[in-house]
Parts: C-alpha cells; sequence; structure tokens
C-alpha cells in the first residue's frame, strides 16, 4: 500500500500556519521595488528559496546578465510570454533581486550554469508596473519629494535618483518623449536593466491626456521606440517588458505597441516562464518544504498499475507511461486536480489564475493536514473539502460570481446547517458499511468541474472515473453513487447518453417534486386518504345494491 502524503511531504510551516494573507499569493512589483512586499517576496534569498528555477526563467537571467556583464551576447529586448505558474511578475522581481544584490543572494546556482553571468556588485536597475503610473496626479516620492508624471520620468528617477530625474524633467512635466541622447546620460553608460510591465494599460490612461496636437498614448509609443533603438544599440542596456494578449481588455493598446516593435523585432527575444510540466515544480515548491524521494516514483507505478488493471471506461491515453510521468511530476497531487485548477477553473477571469490556484492548494493542505489519520496516497479531486471550510467554498462561489452554486451546495452536498445536504445522508450508509464517504466524493469532483458553467461545464463518466480511481478502492462505487445522487439531488444533471453530469444553479425536476410534497401537510393527508377511502367504500355499497336489485333473491 502506498504511504499516505502526510508521511511524505512536509508543507512549507507559513502554509501549516494559516499565514495565507493574499499578498503572500500576490507578486508586487511596485513593492518589492519600494521595499514594502511581504518577507517572501522582499528578502532576495527567501525569494529564490520559494521558486523554482524554470528554464524559462534560468534563460532570462542568462540573456539579460550575460549581456551586461559583457560574458554572452544575450538579446536587448526581451518580451516575457504571460502563463500559468510562476508567471512574468515572478520572474521580473528574480531580475530585480540579483540586479540589486548580485552574486550575494545565496541559492543562486540553482539558476545559472554559469555563476559568472551573474553580476558581481549592484547593477543599475528601473521596474515598473504600468498600471501603478498616473499621468495625471503622478508619482509622489516622499522621500524626496520628487513627483514623477509619464513612464520615462519614473525610469529616470529609479535609475539615478534626482539627479537622473532632473535631466528629464521638462520631458517629464511637458509628457514630452525624450530623445536617446537623453537617455544615454542618464544611463551613464553603467549596465542597466529595464524592467516594464504590462505597458499596454498605461497607453489606455495615456489617451485620455492632451499633449500638443496628440495624446500622451502617441509620446508613451515614440518614447518606446527610443528606447529600443538605444537597446539594440549598445552592449550595457537590456530592455526587458511584458503585453497583454490581444485579445484581453487592452487588446487595441497591445496590437498598437506590437506594431511598434515589429520595427525591431530582428533583436527581440521572446521567453516563456514556464512550460506545463514546470507548473508542477512551481507549485510544489511554494507548498512543500520537502517531498519524499521515491514518492512520486513510487505513487505513479501504482497508480498506472491501477488503471491498467481496471476495466471500466477511462479516457484514452491514462494507461501510457506518459501519464504515469503526469503523476510523478505532479505529486502528491493527482494531475487532474492540477488540470482543473491551472486550467478549466482558472479560465474564470475572477480566479486570478496564479494567484488563484496557488491560495487553494494552500488552504487544501492546510485543511488535510490538520487530520493526518486519513489515508490519502495523492490529493485528488475530491479532498477540496466543497462547504465545509468556508475560505475555499467562498473562493469557489462568490469570489468566481457563482453566488448561486452555494445553494447547490447546501442543498446536494454539504450543509453545516439544518437538514443535511443529500449526498451527506447517503454518505451515512456508506461509512455505517465501512466504506469512505463515496456520495461526497463523487458530488465534490462533478460540483468542481462546473463552476465554469456554460458548455465547458460538467464532467464525463470516463475522466470522473480517472478522478476517482485510487489503487485499494474499488471503482464501482461511482456508478452506484451517481445513480443515487442522481434520484435525489435538487441540482445535479446526469446525461445517460453524453455521460455527462454537471451541477446547475437552476433546480431539476426532484426538487419540484420535493417541493409539492413539502406543500402537502400531514392533516391533508390524512384528510385526502380519508376521502378517498370513504369515495370507494360508497363506490362498492352502491354496486352491491344496484345488483340487489337486478338480481332478486333465490
Amino acid at each position: 500500500m502506498l504511504s499516505p502524503v502526510f508521511q511524505t511531504c512536509l508543507p512549507r510551516e507559513e502554509i501549516l500556519a494559516g499565514e495565507l494573507s493574499p499578498e503572500l499569493f500576490a507578486a508586487k512589483l511596485r513593492l518589492v521595488v519600494e521595499g514594502k512586499a511581504p518577507q517572501v517576496y522582499q528578502d532576495p534569498t527567501a525569494f529564490f528559496a520559494n521558486t523554482f528555477a524554470t528554464d524559462g526563467l534560468k534563460t532570462l537571467i542568462s540573456e539579460v546578465f550575460g549581456r551586461l556583464v559583457g560574458a554572452a551576447v544575450g538579446s536587448p529586448i526581451i518580451r516575457l510570454e504571460t502563463s500559468f505558474g510562476g508567471g512574468k511578475t515572478h520572474d521580473e522581481i528574480a531580475l530585480w533581486h540579483i540586479a540589486k544584490h548580485g552574486r550575494e543572494i545565496s541559492g543562486l546556482d540553482r539558476f545559472t550554469d554559469n555563476i559568472n553571468l551573474i553580476p558581481d556588485r549592484p547593477i543599475q536597475a528601473a521596474a515598473i508596473a504600468c498600471q501603478d503610473l498616473d499621468p495625471v496626479n503622478g508619482v509622489y516620492h516622499a522621500d524626496t519629494g520628487v513627483t514623477t508624471y509619464t513612464l520615462w520620468g519614473e525610469i529616470a528617477y529609479q535609475i539615478n535618483g534626482v539627479a537622473g530625474y532632473s535631466l528629464l524633467k521638462g520631458s517629464d512635466e511637458q509628457r514630452v518623449s525624450p530623445g536617446t541622447v537623453v537617455l544615454e546620460r542618464i544611463i551613464q553608460g553603467q549596465p542597466t536593466v529595464i524592467i516594464i510591465d504590462e505597458i499596454a494599460s498605461y497607453l489606455r490612461k495615456a489617451k485620455a491626456t492632451v499633449v500638443g496636437n496628440s495624446n500622451l498614448a502617441g509620446q508613451v509609443v515614440a518614447f518606446l521606440f527610443a528606447l529600443m533603438d538605444l537597446a539594440a544599440s549598445c552592449n550595457n542596456l537590456v530592455f526587458v517588458y511584458t503585453l497583454a494578449s490581444s485579445t484581453d481588455s487592452f487588446g487595441e493598446e497591445t496590437t498598437e505597441i506590437r506594431e511598434t516593435i515589429s520595427a525591431t523585432a530582428r533583436q527581440e527575444r521572446i521567453i516563456k516562464p514556464s512550460t506545463d510540466i514546470e507548473i508542477y515544480n512551481i507549485v510544489k515548491q511554494r507548498m512543500f518544504s520537502s517531498i519524499e524521494a521515491n514518492a512520486a516514483n513510487n505513487a505513479s507505478k501504482e497508480y498506472l498499475q491501477t488503471y491498467k488493471a481496471s476495466r471500466i471506461n477511462l479516457p484514452d491515453g491514462c494507461k501510457d507511461a506518459r501519464y504515469a510521468d503526469s503523476i510523478e511530476q505532479s505529486y502528491p497531487f493527482h494531475p487532474e486536480l492540477f488540470n482543473l485548477l491551472t486550467k478549466k477553473i482558472a479560465s474564470i477571469p475572477n480566479f486570478q489564475r496564479t494567484r488563484g490556484a496557488l491560495r487553494l492548494f494552500a488552504r487544501v493542505i492546510r485543511y488535510l493536514w490538520d487530520d493526518t489519520t486519513v489515508w490519502i496516497p495523492l490529493i485528488h479531486s475530491h479532498h477540496i473539502p466543497v462547504g465545509i471550510e468556508e475560505e475555499i467554498t467562498s473562493d469557489l462561489t462568490a469570489r468566481l460570481e457563482r453566488p448561486l452554486m452555494r445553494i447547490t451546495i447546501q442543498a446536494d452536498i454539504y450543509n453545516k446547517d439544518g437538514r443535511e445536504a443529500h449526498a451527506q445522508l447517503q454518505d451515512a450508509e456508506w461509512i455505517a458499511a465501512g466504506k469512505p464517504p463515496f456520495s461526497t466524493w463523487v458530488a465534490r469532483t462533478i460540483f468542481l468541474h462546473s463552476i465554469t458553467q456554460g458548455i465547458s461545464a460538467g464532467i464525463r463518466r470516463a475522466e470522473l472515473n480517472l478522478s476517482l480511481l485510487t489503487p485499494g478502492l474499488e471503482i464501482g462505487f461511482v456508478d452506484t453513487a451517481l445513480e443515487r445522487l442522481s434520484e435525489v439531488a435538487w441540482y445535479l444533471e446526469n446525461d445517460p447518453m453524453t455521460t455527462l453530469a454537471r451541477f446547475k444553479e437552476e433546480p431539476s425536476i426532484n426538487k419540484i417534486i420535493a417541493e409539492e410534497k413539502a406543500q402537502v401537510g400531514i392533516t391533508e393527508a390524512k384528510d385526502d386518504l380519508r376521502s378517498r377511502r370513504d369515495a370507494i367504500f360508497a363506490n362498492r355499497l352502491l354496486m352491491w345494491m344496484t345488483c340487489l336489485i337486478v338480481l332478486p333473491c333465490v
């Protein structure tokens, strides 16, 4: 039998302690630059200790600092592609820390194959999250009394303080882009990295600021062109930036910027922060301080053997070695749970992708580790305590603008007050028979796949089987539990033709019947039965009397 995850995995102290403030999962570039971020982001050593060294991050570090220290060619212009897990903001913070602290940060050997690519002293850097800029009111710096109004004003101030800002103060106050000559004077030939996050959002705000016969947005585009031109013409400047997707709310502005960048596209390098496989390691690095060496491999072998031996309907590919690799990579989480949170539910904007998934994983871990007597060889979707743990339930309903789904939970999955939910009632029978709460397992899994609503909502039987199948447990419980739950659940829709099961916000026929039954009181029911009885006997008496009249006595 596989060892439980409680024996093979050691969560980080802050996870078990419940120190789950939003800031722990919300990396803010501005706060790090200002020295006001939570310790896990502000302290360079702590930051890198909690960070998984993805190939993307290692490449980024080598490209940027290899060029600046003269040890590698590198690209002068780098665009970070946004993706789930350890993403762009995390990589930007990594660049900032290395620029400010160089090799004095312990543990950097995990992030580069050649430590000589890392500067042996601090270098100049500017890191700006454009959503924090204000073209009208500006950004006030209390330590010096300086207020910057533009992207170039803020860059100059961060690189060289008041002296740097004074070189283009006029351009900043008049909202007019400076030329490359002024930028050269600010940089002073020193190694410099300039990081700009989400330029498109700033461009949207800049369009509302009039500058001569145009607007500030036009000046921003001109500045970006000058900055890229300067980076391409020298070896001591690297410009790193991110852009939102052209299909998001800043799509128009993103397209404008890309058209500008196209002129220097031959100099640009595009780096993706993480791959799908690395996402597993990013989350595990943040959640656990250690995982037993052979535990993942043992789990992958045991689960693969269980899949191969099973005769139930399972998705194509889950019996292959590739899926076993996914289990090993995602351990101690089941890969189907990873896919659910990082792809399906993450498609809901309010879930906040990386932040939402990390927050949910952390809360689930803390909840499960409160009771380590339960045997859990792998953390599945059904281990998410929907309805039981309030913060998790709120994250999956109110936060995602699905408030009506809480009613679904209370009716069919778990209700701590008043009448027990249908899954709870049926679980009593499973538990009495010495079985796990199978009805709740099935209900939770279906519910989590129903949150997205629309055509993507729900889960088919093959995927449901895969999500629930556990070594040592007879999988036949899925059909039984689902069938029994479908007979009574108020919000569950189970289509036998498509095998798609999902929870809906609208009640099913079961609820309508139940409500109609509830409308009939005991007294009314007795009166109705009495009336029916009297009517039956009256009819029989009439028939008997008729027979007496028609058939004379012999």
